[in-house]
């Protein structure tokens, strides 16, 4: 690639930029302002800007990146060829999109124009896709709309949670990063706007366990959410459950009831059943079924309820 400067504000960026920074160095990188986060409601900085004092990388820090103050501050760098954004989250207007010689790219985790917008590592598991893919492409006003410079399908795992689709989606962007050409002219395909759909933001709500869904929808419930947890009650306490897989699909038993068999913890839905493999106590580290079933001397009859909404 010509020279470019890296545009990222959280892990997902980081991990990529780990993966491509000992062949593709960046100008400069651009990220987020420090945030005030936490129970402590500490100033955090961005993973990025730490990173980058470590190797001496120049870079600019924003949370207003259309402002005319950020791009006077942005004139002071020497315009690379590209800008190459990932995981930033900030909706980016036309001046700063033109300010690179040749254009910014984004990286996408979806087969566009499938799944725009915020989440779309969670909702393809969410909604028991079988497939997903990584697109680099032009970027425009538009959101996520921009023209295909590139892209890479893949077959999603049975239990495919959003943690692994992170490590595979950004795995499969960084070789595609480093092995694209970007020093010639590329061909743009442009996005069939009749096949468009849309990954809408997590909210709140859909982090509660929901004991009204069948088998398969609680399973892909958890497993794309699992970099958060479905939030739970078991026995008086808090729980999170982070991965599942489907035991059956047919029993009729009382929704949310355990059963422990074979060291595994067996809950059942309003049809069939799952089996919960990783749980998260309040205040406590991710625990797998046999550790969870020794440590919290939970039995066959004991009932999972959903938590309500703060």
């Amino acid at each position: 690639m010509l020279d470019y400067a890296f545009i990222g504000n959280d892990s997902t960026s980081l991990l990529f930029l780990l993966k491509v920074i000992d062949r593709k160095k960046p100008k400069f990188i651009i990220t987020g302002a420090d945030r005030i986060e936490g129970r402590g409601r500490r100033l955090t900085p961005s993973l990025l800007s730490d990173y980058s004092e470590k190797l001496s990388i120049p870079y600019l820090k924003t949370d207003a990146p259309n402002s005319e103050e950020f791009l006077k501050r942005l004139e002071a760098f020497e315009r690379p060829d590209f800008f190459l954004v990932f995981s930033f989250g900030y909706y980016l207007k036309k001046a700063f999109l033109d300010y690179p010689k040749r254009m910014s790219v984004n990286i996408h985790p979806s087969l566009l124009p499938l799944y725009r917008g915020a989440a779309p590592l969670n909702r393809v598991i969410m909604n028991n896709e079988k497939k997903s893919g990584i697109s680099f492409f032009k970027m425009t006003s538009r959101m996520d709309a921009g023209p295909i410079i590139s892209s890479k399908e893949f077959i999603l795992n049975e239990n495919e949670t959003s943690i692994t689709l992170k490590e595979r989606a950004v795995n499969e962007a960084a070789k595609i990063f480093l092995d694209f050409n970007w020093e010639r002219d590329f061909i743009l395909e442009y996005q069939n706007e009749n096949l468009a759909t849309t990954a809408e933001k997590i909210e709140k709500k859909e982090l509660i366990l929901n004991l009204s869904y069948d088998a398969l929808k609680v399973k892909c419930a958890v497993n794309g959410l699992s970099e958060y947890g479905l939030r739970a009650i078991l026995n008086g306490k808090r729980i999170k459950i982070l991965r599942a897989s489907v035991e059956d699909y047919i029993s009729e038993k009382n929704s949310g009831l355990i059963e422990i068999k074979s060291k595994r913890i067996i809950m059942y839905c309003n049809k069939g059943s799952i089996s919960l493999e990783a749980i998260q106590p309040e205040g406590k580290k991710e625990m797998d079924a046999e550790s969870f079933i020794n440590g919290y001397k939970i039995k066959n009859g004991d009932k999972i309820c959903a938590e309500f909404l703060e």
